[in-house]
C-alpha cells in the first residue's frame, strides 16, 4: 500500500492539494508554499532545508513552482484505493455468499498476502468445475471479508499447479500457494525496483538539466546586462568622437578666417590713402608750394601705388573660399556597434574574444573620415600626416621585472615603479648624469597586499607616483573609484611615520616641482589645476605633515568642455593636456597667463594625443597612441619633439610599442617605460 507519509504535506499535515516543487526539489501544497513567499523581499525560504530562493516578482515565483505530477498521481491513486476499498467492504458485508463471484477485483498496487478462509466442501465442489479466473475472482472477493467464517477454500496454485490453500496477488491477479508466495513476491519487488530505478534516473536527469538551465539563464542575463552597458558606453564614446570632429572643424574654420583677415585687411591702406589725400588738399590750398614738397608727395603716391598693385595681384591669385561640409554617406550601424551574435554558452571562449565589439582605447573610439568629393575641401579637412623627422638616439636600456608605469628621477637616483608598488631603484654615475646607464641598487615592495588575490572591482592601483626631496609620494585608489589615499615613503622605500592621509578629491597626475616645493595636481570634476605647498627640510615638523595635504590652492580654472588629462612642469611654465580638443595649453607659472596652445592635427583619426612633457626651453614632447576599434596586437606609439617656433615643427621622433611611463630629465633626455610581455624595460633617448 502507499505510505501516507509520502503523500502528506509537511506544512498543513494533510494530503497534497496541487503539489508544487520548488528549485531545491522539495514539494508542498501550492497554497501552503505561497503563504511562505515574502512579497517585500521577493525571497522564499524552504521549510525543509532552509535554502534561500530569490525571485524578481511573485509572478516569476508562481511560474517557477513546477507541478509535481508524480505526487499528484500518488494522492489520486491513494484516494481511489480508499474509496474503492470502502465501497467493496460495505458491499460485501451486505451481500449474500452466492453473490461474491460478481465483485470486481481490487485495484492492483503491491502484493498483499490474503488469509485463507474455511469454506465447506460443498462450496468448494460447486466451484471446482469453474475456470481459474472464476476462482481468482471468488478468492479476491473473500479476501476482503472479515475473518469470521470457518469454511476452507482450496484450489490449484497457478505457479506450482499443486492443490493447496491459496492467496491472491493484487499486483498481477495470480492465485498462488504459500510455498510460492515468497518467490513470487521477490519477483514482483524486483520488477518494481527496476521500474523505480528507471523512473528515478530519468527524474535525476531532468532535475539536473533544469538546475543547469536556471544557472545558464542567470549567466545569459548577466551577459546581456554587460552587453547593454557596453553599448551605452560605446554610444557615449561615439557621441564624444562626433564632438571632437566638430571642435576640430570649428578650429580649422577659425584658422582660415584669421588667415584671410591677415591677407586681405585693407584698413591700413585706407588710412594711408586718406592721410595722403588730406595732406595734398592742404598743400594745394596753401601758398607755400615747393618742388621739394611736391617730390615727397610723389614718392608717397608711388609707394601707395606699388602697394595697391601688390594687393590687387594678391586678390587675383587668392580668391575667397567658404567652408562647405558634405553630407555624410549612409553608414551601416554594424560598422559602428559591431554585429550582434548569439552563441552557445559551451562554445569556445576564444571565439568571444574575437568578436569585434571591444574598443582598443580606454577613452575614445575614432571613425575614419569620409572621402570628400571636392579637392579643395579635401585640402581643408585632411589631417596633417606625421612628418619625416630624424629619429632620437637610443643611449641605453635596462630591464625591469614588471610593467614600468612610472619613471621618476631625483638627484643621482632613478626610480621605476608599476601600478601595484613594485619599486626598483637605480643609481646614476653622478647627479643628473643620464648619458650613462645607471646601476641597479635595490628592489622594494611598497605595499604588502597582493593585487592578484583581489577582485577586479576591489583591486587597488597606484594612480600617481612622484619623488620629492623629502619623500616618495604615492596616491593609491581603488580601480573603480576616484578618491584614494596618499602614502609617504622615504627614498629607501620605508613608510614615513603617520604618513598616510585620506584624499577625498578626484585628483589625477600628481607632479612635483622640485624648485618651489610645490605638488601640482588636476581636479577632473571641478576642472581646476591646483597645488599643495610642501615643506622644506628646515620647516619640517612631524606633527604638521598632514596639514600640508589638507590645504590646497587653486591656480588655473578651466571651463567646459575642457577635460584635463595630464600635467607637466619645468622651471618656468606648466602644461595641461585637454583630451577633448587634443590640445596642450602652456601657462606661465608666475602670471598664470596662457603662453600658447598646440592642437594635435597629426593623423588625428588614427593617432590620439595621450601624454606630453616639457623640455627646459618650454618646447613640447607629445605622445601619440595609435587607436583602433579592434584589438589586433600591441599598441603602437609615436613621440614627437616640437621646436619653440609658432609653427611647432617636428624636430625629433621616437617609435615604440606598448609604452607607458614617460619623463624628460633635467638635462632634456627622454626616459620611456616599455612593456615586454609581463615584464618591462626603461629606455633613454637623446
Amino acid at each position: 500500500m502507499i505510505n501516507t507519509n509520502l503523500i502528506t504535506c509537511t506544512l498543513c499535515r494533510s494530503y497534497f492539494a496541487d503539489p508544487r516543487q520548488i528549485p531545491c526539489s522539495h514539494s508542498f501544497c501550492f497554497d501552503c508554499i505561497s503563504g511562505r513567499f515574502d512579497d517585500d523581499t521577493l525571497l522564499l525560504v524552504c521549510p525543509k532545508c532552509e535554502k534561500l530562493h530569490q525571485y524578481n516578482s511573485r509572478e516569476e515565483f508562481e511560474n517557477r513552482c513546477m507541478r509535481d505530477g508524480f505526487l499528484a498521481s500518488m494522492v489520486a491513486q491513494f484516494k481511489k484505493n480508499q474509496s474503492r476499498s470502502a465501497a467493496i467492504s460495505s458491499g460485501l458485508l451486505s451481500r449474500p455468499t452466492s453473490s461474491m463471484s460478481q465483485i470486481a477485483p481490487i485495484h492492483r498496487f503491491t502484493p498483499i498476502r490474503m488469509l485463507s478462509q474455511d469454506i465447506n466442501l460443498s462450496y468448494e465442489q460447486s466451484y471446482s468445475e469453474r475456470s481459474t479466473p472464476s476462482i481468482y475472482n471468488q478468492q479476491r472477493s473473500s479476501s476482503v471479508l472479515p475473518q469470521a467464517t470457518n469454511r476452507i477454500f482450496r484450489a490449484k496454485c497457478q505457479s506450482c499447479n499443486i492443490k493447496d490453500e491459496l492467496i491472491i496477488c493484487t499486483h498481477c491477479d495470480n492465485v498462488i500457494c504459500f510455498k510460492c508466495a515468497d518467490e513470487h513476491k521477490r519477483i514482483i519487488n524486483n520488477d518494481v525496483k527496476r521500474e523505480w530505478k528507471l523512473c528515478k534516473t530519468k527524474f535525476d536527469i531532468i532535475h539536473e538539466r533544469s538546475m543547469h538551465f536556471e544557472a545558464d539563464q542567470e549567466v545569459c542575463e548577466c551577459k546581456a546586462r554587460e552587453l547593454q552597458v557596453s553599448i551605452d558606453h560605446q554610444s557615449e564614446k561615439l557621441i564624444q568622437t562626433v564632438n571632437n570632429y566638430k571642435n576640430a572643424y570649428f578650429d580649422l574654420i577659425e584658422k582660415h578666417l584669421r588667415t584671410y583677415k591677415q591677407l586681405f585687411a585693407h584698413e591700413q591702406v585706407m588710412d594711408e590713402y586718406e592721410s595722403i589725400d588730406e595732406r595734398v588738399n592742404n598743400l594745394l590750398r596753401s601758398t607755400d608750394i615747393t618742388a621739394e614738397k611736391i617730390g615727397d608727395f610723389s614718392f608717397e603716391i608711388e609707394h601707395l601705388e606699388s602697394r595697391l598693385d601688390n594687393l590687387n595681384k594678391l586678390l587675383d591669385s587668392n580668391e575667397l573660399k567658404f567652408p562647405v561640409l558634405t553630407l555624410p554617406e549612409q553608414i551601416d550601424i554594424s560598422s559602428l556597434f559591431g554585429t550582434l551574435e548569439f552563441i552557445p554558452l559551451d562554445s569556445d571562449s576564444s571565439h568571444i574574444d574575437d568578436l569585434p565589439y571591444k574598443p582598443d582605447h580606454d577613452d575614445y573610439i575614432f571613425i575614419e573620415p569620409l572621402q570628400n568629393k571636392s579637392n579643395k575641401i579635401d585640402q581643408l579637412l585632411t589631417p596633417l600626416p606625421i612628418p619625416l623627422a630624424p629619429k632620437k638616439k637610443l643611449l641605453w636600456q635596462l630591464d625591469y621585472k614588471s610593467v614600468p608605469y612610472y619613471v621618476r628621477t631625483y638627484n643621482h637616483q632613478l626610480f621605476v615603479c608599476d601600478k601595484y608598488g613594485y619599486l626598483s631603484i637605480y643609481k646614476l654615475n653622478k647627479p643628473n648624469d643620464f648619458r650613462t646607464k645607471p646601476v641597479f641598487v635595490r628592489e622594494i615592495k611598497l605595499f604588502n597586499d597582493n593585487p592578484i588575490s583581489t577582485s577586479d572591482e576591489d583591486q587597488t592601483i597606484i594612480d600617481s607616483f612622484v619623488v620629492y626631496k623629502l619623500w616618495i609620494i604615492v596616491f593609491k585608489r581603488k580601480k573603480n573609484e576616484l578618491n584614494g589615499t596618499i602614502y609617504l615613503f622615504t627614498h629607501d622605500g620605508k613608510p614615513v611615520p603617520n604618513g598616510k592621509y585620506m584624499h577625498n578629491h578626484p585628483s589625477r597626475e600628481f607632479t612635483i616641482d622640485i624648485e618651489t616645493n610645490i605638488l601640482w595636481s588636476l581636479d577632473q570634476k571641478q576642472l581646476c589645476l591646483f597645488y599643495y605647498q610642501l615643506p622644506d627640510q628646515i620647516k619640517l615638523s612631524s606633527n604638521s605633515i598632514e596639514d600640508y595635504f589638507q590645504n590646497r590652492y587653486s591656480h588655473v580654472q578651466f571651463s567646459k568642455p575642457f577635460a584635463p588629462k595630464h600635467i607637466s612642469v619645468n622651471k618656468n611654465v606648466l602644461a595641461v593636456l585637454d583630451k577633448n580638443r587634443q590640445a596642450v595649453h602652456v601657462y606661465d607659472k608666475q602670471t598664470r597667463q596662457e603662453l600658447y596652445e598646440h592642437v594635435n592635427n597629426y593623423n588625428y583619426t588614427t593617432h590620439f594625443c595621450w601624454d606630453m612633457a616639457l623640455f627646459s626651453n618650454n618646447s613640447l614632447l607629445i605622445k601619440l597612441d595609435e587607436t583602433s576599434t579592434l584589438k589586433t596586437g600591441p599598441s603602437k606609439h609615436i613621440y614627437l619633439q616640437l621646436d619653440t617656433t609658432n609653427q611647432r615643427n617636428v624636430i625629433g621622433i621616437i617609435e615604440e610599442i606598448d609604452a607607458y611611463g614617460m619623463i624628460i630629465t633635467t638635462t632634456d633626455e627622454i626616459l620611456i617605460g616599455v612593456r615586454i610581455n609581463t615584464k618591462g624595460t626603461v629606455k633613454c633617448y637623446a
